[in-house]
């Protein structure tokens, strides 16, 4: 009798986990790629390549997702001088889940802010007044069991901490993430 309840309960517990895999998630990596004008030349565009992820998961609702998240981006210019760009960030990110679609595939807005530090102040013919700046995400997206698609800006700017303040912007970055 008590080997049938102790199966009972392993059972329980393994189903438990399954049912519950989908919103357990804490970390996450995410690669993404866009392009997009540069907002202060329209002659000029800005592309690159971004590798983000959740590093700590901090608290999770019913509605939303806190996380500290990490962020490395290679990014190029076509003006003719400061072509290419290397950062790194650190941020405090937030999902907001407003509905599911077809009550499986959660999606959500998504905010992040956090210091950066850029490879060299100057990129394209735009300039920040130091290497420390200020990281802000802004998107949307949703996600597959342990898959994520989302669709990004990525913004860079000292937030008027000095002078120059040319900011640099990435737009339509669309990430494909894994969650885990």
């Amino acid at each position: 009798m008590t080997k049938i309840n102790f199966y009972r309960a392993l059972l329980f517990i393994l189903l438990g986990f399954n049912l519950t895999s989908t919103y357990a998630w804490d970390h996450s990596v995410e690669l993404g790629a866009g392009k997009y004008h540069d907002p202060n030349n329209v002659h000029y565009d800005n592309s690159g390549l971004f590798l983000s992820g959740d590093i700590i998961g901090l608290k999770r609702t019913f509605w939303t997702f806190w996380s500290l998240t990490g962020a490395l981006g290679q990014w190029q210019s076509t003006a003719p001088e400061n072509k290419n760009l290397t950062t790194a960030a650190l941020s405090l990110a937030l999902r907001f889940y407003p509905f599911n679609i077809a009550d499986q595939f959660p999606a959500y807005l998504l905010g992040s802010v956090g210091p950066a530090y850029l490879s060299s102040r100057k990129f394209g013919t735009n300039t920040q007044a130091s290497n420390l700046t200020i990281q802000t995400n802004l998107g949307l997206g949703a996600e597959f069991n342990q898959y994520d698609i989302n669709l990004r800006l990525v913004h860079f700017s000292n937030a008027n901490l000095g002078n120059p303040n040319e900011g640099f912007n990435f737009l339509f970055m669309l990430s494909l993430g894994y969650l885990f």
